[in-house]
């Protein structure tokens, strides 16, 4: 009900009429002796109580799955269910070949896998609805412990045989006049390079937006135009030569990095320890390699 903003939406999620879930709702109000909802115009909104007991119903699921877990490994079944959340350009290379590994070793533990926003990446690990995430580092509550992090600079990827794919860095004065692709969701940087990146979206008229790496990943590969990431989402053609990452000129963005977050005062499951373990593994691996 909470995560669907309205009975009827929640309704047709759950398969049960919207009259039922109005009664259980109007049942629970009453044996709490609270408003746990704001029934307003557009739908319906968690009241301040109404988000203490979300917050308890889900720690409650989480340590449900995480004690099944603990009981598993007891028995030396190394079982249990990780949800992940990470930036896209995680998702094309880097997170594929660590949980190919963990797969093989743990064949009893079964993932959940998403790309989200940088922002939402923090929103559903605090919320509980990952176990970790993978985004840019940022100030963040004390409900998350940053366990490790790998500078992340900001780059503009291209063709091999783009006219600036021999430059050492570029500004982003030096893209006018050049095709360009931007994506469509907000700037995870922090805010004196946002504003730069920002004033430089503001001006450009991008021939492709999207919200797809993959999408952004053929048209750049198609020669039609530049693409502004961290290196991450591209290893393979930076590797063979197909495409260039070449910095952006900015002491901000060399100070850009991703981390792995997760929740600092809930016990993880020991499927989701292990995941974590390989993954620090991984972004060292990752660190020299790059």
């Amino acid at each position: 009900m909470a995560r669907q903003g309205s009975i009827r939406r929640a309704a047709q999620t759950l398969n049960i009429a919207s009259s039922a879930i109005n009664r259980q709702i109007l049942r629970v109000e009453q044996d709490l002796g609270v408003k746990l909802f704001d029934r307003l115009p557009d739908g319906m909104r968690p009241t301040p109580a109404g988000e203490v007991l979300l917050r308890h119903v889900r720690d409650t699921l989480n340590n449900h799955d995480r004690m099944l877990a603990e009981i598993d490994s007891l028995s030396g079944i190394r079982s249990g269910h990780v949800r992940i959340v990470a930036l896209d350009s995680l998702l094309v290379d880097f997170l594929p070949r660590v949980l190919e590994t963990i797969s093989e070793r743990y064949r009893a533990v079964s993932f959940t896998v998403l790309s989200a926003a940088p922002s939402v990446v923090i929103k559903e690990v605090n919320a509980g609805r990952a176990d970790l995430g993978l985004t840019f580092t940022a100030p963040v509550t004390a409900e998350l412990e940053l366990v490790t992090s790998i500078k992340a600079p900001l780059g503009a990827i291209m063709s091999a045989q783009h006219p600036l794919a021999d430059r050492q860095s570029l500004s982003f004065a030096d893209f006018e006049g050049f095709p360009v692709l931007l994506q469509t969701e907000s700037v995870p940087f922090a805010a004196p390079l946002g504003d730069e990146f920002m004033a430089f979206r503001n001006r450009s008229t991008p021939r492709f937006t999207s919200n797809s790496i993959e999408m952004m990943r053929h048209i750049v590969r198609a020669e039609m135009g530049i693409a502004f990431f961290t290196r991450f989402g591209f290893l393979r053609e930076i590797a063979t030569g197909e495409l260039v990452w070449i910095p952006i000129a900015s002491p901000l963005s060399e100070h850009l990095e991703i981390g792995l977050y997760i929740p600092a005062k809930r016990t993880l499951s020991p499927a989701a320890s292990m995941i974590v373990n390989d993954l620090v593994r991984g972004f060292a691996l990752l660190d020299a390699m790059t």
